[in-house]
């Protein structure tokens, strides 16, 4: 395959461009395109001539906030990107979000059993698109979706997406391509780094957010960012997006709008329940690690990429974002657009990305051609700002330590599980995962300080946090209760699993060997996610599990 791009200008340079390029040859065709001109006429005049010179092209195309063509930011141009297939099909269709809609008919038209990859353009100011956007993904969770939405140059009025006939103010346009042999990989560029405490979500209706921690949103605003931001909500404080955390993923929000009743709009949805932290852009990770992420990015056989990044972050980095433009340019032709809203796609989820820069990475060929890292010069960055984005992040991380972490052992403590635990029953509720629960009472502690002393005990109980920290899975959670107790969340664990785990622990912790104390042992609880579950249910049924294990005789465990 190949990627060529082309900023319109009149018909016979278009008609031009395709006959050099002999796109009538391949197999199939997709247009994608970025109309920073946002007049419907303009516009259906080259769709119109997208058909005529290649009569059988898709066509998925959406106005933008600024285009992005062979690395280069642009603004006000109808960019066409033509991906040439030799090896993929493409199928497309627009989808108006009225009362007949239904996402089953997306399955129906699009999707086949070598589907590799979804490309959305959606309105970006009408519909409410992540519930749309994890039923698409819950048809078929191995297939990658990229895409953004559409924008109006920041006016933030109309917005349209298209096809080679139809436009839509609250719709959508999609793209599925489908191969045995197309390779796909896609990944986000943030790098703002969280600052603060952790904030509650308490009030909220999607995109909507009304309040955290039990204060109107526009209190916390005044409260942490002073009142010269407040008065030009929301414009004033895009550049501390709030950054919440889902399954490893960093979603950031931007406000759009403040309400009359004082509640803001995001580009984003936010669930009740969500933890949230104000952030700012780190200059240094965005620049530093430039050469660092082009090496791992290599790896990939990348033949196009396709480049969505957000309006907001194009605003708050200005020159900046031309390194990582460069970057993804570095690897392939590159073509996208500046969105409302960025769609990605990790193993698990799809989100609603905003401040992102988000790609997806095509090649029909295993293959792999030498790159190289295509740099521009800036202005040197300010040191005495670089210093302080540094010392920031790095008290700000300290603190955040202090504040979840136990000083003896170094696990996390109780309120820190409190709070994981809060969210993985909110996971397992969506995603219907399983995980287990495993509390841990050392046997006859009291007896270890009573004759050999409180130091020795504290030796004891940091020997037994190191063996539950090295013999955990890395993506699990272990965390001292209090006391001698200690608590294990094992993610992704039937009963089976938890077991074999339990065994595991009490296997290495019965070789523990300090000063007079020759072995240790300890009872287990044990219990496993069910359906309906809350933390209450789960911790009441793991904690008479060990009530039982102790009556029992100690040194045992008890599936509750």
């Amino acid at each position: 395959m190949k990627l060529c791009n082309l900023s319109y200008t009149h018909e016979t340079e278009l008609e031009s461009f395709i006959a050099t390029n002999n796109m009538a040859s391949f197999q199939d065709v997709l247009v994608q395109v970025f109309s920073g001109v946002l007049e419907i006429k303009k516009i259906k005049k080259v769709t119109k001539l997208l058909k005529k010179f290649l009569p059988n092209v898709h066509i998925i195309g959406t106005t933008t906030s600024g285009e992005i063509q062979n690395g280069k930011m642009l603004e006000g141009t109808i960019t066409l990107s033509f991906s040439l297939f030799e090896k993929t099909f493409i199928k497309s269709k627009l989808y108006n979000f009225d009362d007949a809609f239904d996402v089953s008919q997306i399955e129906h038209d699009l999707f086949t059993t070598s589907t590799k990859a979804l490309i959305i353009f959606s309105d970006g100011l009408q519909s409410d698109t992540e519930p749309f956007l994890k039923t698409l993904h819950g048809i078929n969770p191995d297939v990658s979706i990229a895409g953004g939405r559409a924008g109006d140059n920041s006016m933030f009025k109309n917005t349209y997406i298209f096809d080679n006939q139809n436009f839509s103010s609250k719709g959508c346009v999609l793209a599925t391509l489908n191969s045995d042999e197309l390779i796909v990989n896609n990944d986000y560029m943030l790098n703002w780094t969280t600052i603060g405490k952790e904030m509650l979500v308490t009030k909220c209706k999607n995109n909507i957010l009304y309040e955290l921690d039990g204060f109107p949103i526009v209190d916390v605003y005044k409260k942490y960012l002073g009142d010269d931001v407040v008065k030009n909500l929301p414009a004033s404080c895009m550049s501390f997006p709030l950054i919440i955390k889902r399954e490893n993923i960093q979603i950031a929000r931007d406000p759009i709008a403040l309400m009359d009743d004082g509640a803001l709009v995001y580009a984003g949805d936010f669930l009740q329940g969500d933890t949230v932290r104000f952030s700012f852009a780190n200059i240094a990770d965005l620049t530093d690690n430039i050469e660092e992420y082009f090496q791992e990015l290599i790896k990939y056989p990348s033949e196009a990429v396709y480049i969505y990044s957000c309006t907001a972050r194009k605003a708050l980095l200005k020159e900046k974002l031309q390194d990582e433009l460069n970057l993804l340019d570095s690897l392939a032709p590159s073509a996208g657009f500046f969105t409302y809203g960025e769609f990605f796609q990790s193993n698990k989820m799809t989100e609603l990305l905003n401040v992102t820069t988000t790609f997806m990475i095509l090649s029909e060929t295993n293959e792999h051609t030498k790159k190289k890292l295509k740099k521009i010069q800036h202005k040197p960055y300010d040191p005495i700002r670089k210093a302080l984005t540094h010392l920031v992040k790095v008290t700000t991380s300290e603190l955040e330590r202090l504040s979840t972490h136990d000083v003896l052992t170094s696990l996390y403590n109780r309120a820190e599980y409190i709070k994981i635990m809060d969210k993985k029953i909110k996971t397992a509720q969506r995603y219907q995962e399983r995980f287990g629960l495993i509390l841990i009472d050392l046997d006859h502690f009291k007896l270890v300080n009573d004759n050999y002393g409180h130091n020795t005990g504290d030796k004891v109980l940091k020997a037994v946090a190191d063996v539950l920290r090295k013999n955990i899975r890395e993506d699990d959670f272990v965390g001292r209760w209090g006391g001698e107790e200690f608590i294990v969340i094992a993610n992704y664990a039937d009963a089976n699993a938890l077991e074999k785990l339990t065994k595991k622990l009490q296997k290495q912790m019965r070789s523990i060997s300090v000063g007079p104390i020759k072995k240790i042992t300890a009872s287990f609880g044990l219990t496993i996610y069910n359906e309906g579950d809350t933390d209450e249910k789960m911790f009441a049924r793991v904690d008479n599990a060990l009530y039982v294990a102790k009556q029992n005789g100690r040194d045992r465990y008890v599936l509750g």
